[in-house]
């Protein structure tokens, strides 16, 4: 049997055999040997099945109102994200492809275009469209982590088991929590990986919840997801290609496999974080993840005003501050000082961000978004689109640019990204500004009506100001929909509309 037959034969029965109810699980083999305690002597519950009983354990009834409003406030702004990047090259190539990796199914709903996938090729789509334009959110714990990403697997998986608001929101806050928390615990970044990897132990739980497996059959799923889920760093490293946009969907796409092979009584390994943190330099003593259900990390997500990485907010909004100040002057300016940390100066400011060749490179460039930001007194999609960043006047105020760490920051906000700004003119005269929090930080939450504002800009194009409208609607009054599919009907692009 060839793999595209299998994977269909896969997809098919999975849902057929949900049917059957919980009887279906009984005497099959759910309990990898590896999760059991290993030489009889370690009764330590295997991280995994810590993982599975977190899952199991969110409930709506159960969950403080702050996260049910802040599960609501990420996913307008993860849709509007989406809805900015339809049509965009990396969603083109994606959307044709997984119809002929995945077939032709309409199983769920890809954002802004008008015919339905399978369940596979839409949570890749909308995980490319979700990540193009570098404007969803981030949580920060040991580094940057983009758990939005993991949004567009819950939704579809919703979509097709015909689910209610109140399963989807349990669903994000599953996938949500758990990625962030391994997020908490390990660093990815420092052994070479990406961190998305994080989200290979969210999708397992999305999955896994919204099809009702039991305990064993999710923490199999993990394991698998777990031990398979590494993407190099290298993604964000130098000149930046598209593989940006589909690193965490191709992670998510992986993770609903390995969730339909433990489905079945497919065995997957436990440990795999601990092998990471014991096995990889920096090894990492006394390592846990906390699963408690309290100190909910989604309240502490930050937002991006800005489509360029989460740490160059600070940059853009200093720039915009300056702009009306320099309006006219560009030329007379001698020098611009950069004052940051280190660790974002390694990842936005090294050689090649001064340098960009790519969309993707100079989006995560501290001196070509500063050059835009205070030339144009703004930042935006379309500055990207049009290559603004290859202008000359860009390239002349990016070559006049240099950075340095920020002492008397670092001091005062060790754990911070802000940033501060000097601007010398050619008469002597010297600018500055200083930006601590960036707007849309969780110090700084972006507000109701900026998020409104930045979601209609998106979705507006793509489904009409009335369509927009309806879908903040449906997102506002998640909670009371008995059938998700009432929302992902409002997400569909121009074309013939499919019933529920």
């Amino acid at each position: 049997m060839n793999r595209r037959a299998f994977l269909g034969r896969t997809a098919m029965a999975f849902p057929a055999s949900l049917a059957l109810g919980s009887s279906w699980f009984e005497g099959s083999c759910l309990v990898s040997p590896a999760l059991a305690a290993e030489d009889g002597g370690d009764q330590r519950t295997p991280l995994e099945q810590g993982f599975a009983e977190f899952a199991l354990s969110i409930r709506y009834d159960a969950l403080p109102q702050d996260v049910v409003a802040s599960a609501k406030r990420v996913l307008l702004d993860t849709l509007g994200c989406a809805f900015g990047a339809v049509g965009s090259e990396p969603a083109n190539i994606a959307e044709a492809t997984i119809r002929k990796t995945f077939g032709n199914g309409s199983a769920a709903t890809i954002v802004g275009y008008p015919q339905r996938a399978t369940v596979e090729g839409t949570l890749f789509v909308n995980g490319v469209l979700v990540r193009s334009l570098d404007m969803n959110d981030t949580y920060i714990g040991t580094e940057p982590l983009h758990p939005s990403e993991l949004l567009p697997t819950a939704l579809a998986l919703c979509e097709e088991q015909a689910r209610s608001g109140r399963d989807l929101i349990e669903a994000m806050v599953a996938g949500y929590e758990a990625s962030m928390r391994v997020n908490d615990a390990i660093s990815f970044i420092e052994r070479g990986f990406h961190p998305l990897c994080a989200a290979s132990y969210g999708i397992p739980l999305i999955a896994g919840k919204i099809w009702g497996l039991p305990k064993e059959a999710i923490a199999n799923a993990v394991g698998i997801s777990g031990a398979r889920g590494f993407t190099s760093f290298v993604v964000n490293s130098g000149a930046i290609s598209m593989m940006k946009a589909m690193g965490l969907a191709a992670t998510a796409a992986d993770g609903v496999f390995a969730t339909r092979l433990a489905a079945q009584g497919f065995t997957g390994p436990s440990g795999t974080l601990e092998w990471l943190a014991s096995k990889m330099k920096p090894a990492k003593d006394g390592f846990a993840v906390d699963l408690k259900l309290t100190r909910y990390r989604l309240p502490r997500v930050a937002f991006k005003r800005f489509p360029v990485q989460i740490e160059l907010q600070a940059v853009a909004e200093a720039g915009v501050s300056l702009s009306g100040t320099i309006k006219g002057r560009t030329d007379d300016i001698r020098s611009i000082t950069v004052e940051t940390y280190p660790g974002i100066i390694e990842r936005v400011a090294d050689p090649p961000k001064f340098r960009p060749q790519t969309k993707g490179t100079a989006d995560h460039s501290l001196p070509v978004c500063l050059a835009m930001a205070l030339l144009d007194g703004d930042v935006t999609v379309s500055q990207f689109e049009k290559d603004r960043w290859r202008e000359q006047d860009v390239v002349a105020l990016v070559e006049k640019t240099s950075v340095k760490p920020a002492q008397q920051l670092i001091a005062k906000l060790p754990k911070g990204r802000g940033v501060s700004v000097e601007i010398v003119l050619a008469d002597g005269r010297s600018l500055r500004e200083t930006v601590e929090i960036a707007e849309g930080d969780a110090e700084r939450p972006l507000s109701r009506p900026s998020l409104e504002r930045k979601f209609l800009n998106f979705a507006v194009p793509v489904v009409g100001k009335a369509g927009a409208e309806r879908v903040m609607s449906l997102v506002d009054g998640l909670e009371d929909l008995s059938d998700v599919r009432e929302l992902t009907r409002a997400l569909e692009g121009p074309g013939k509309q499919n019933p529920m």
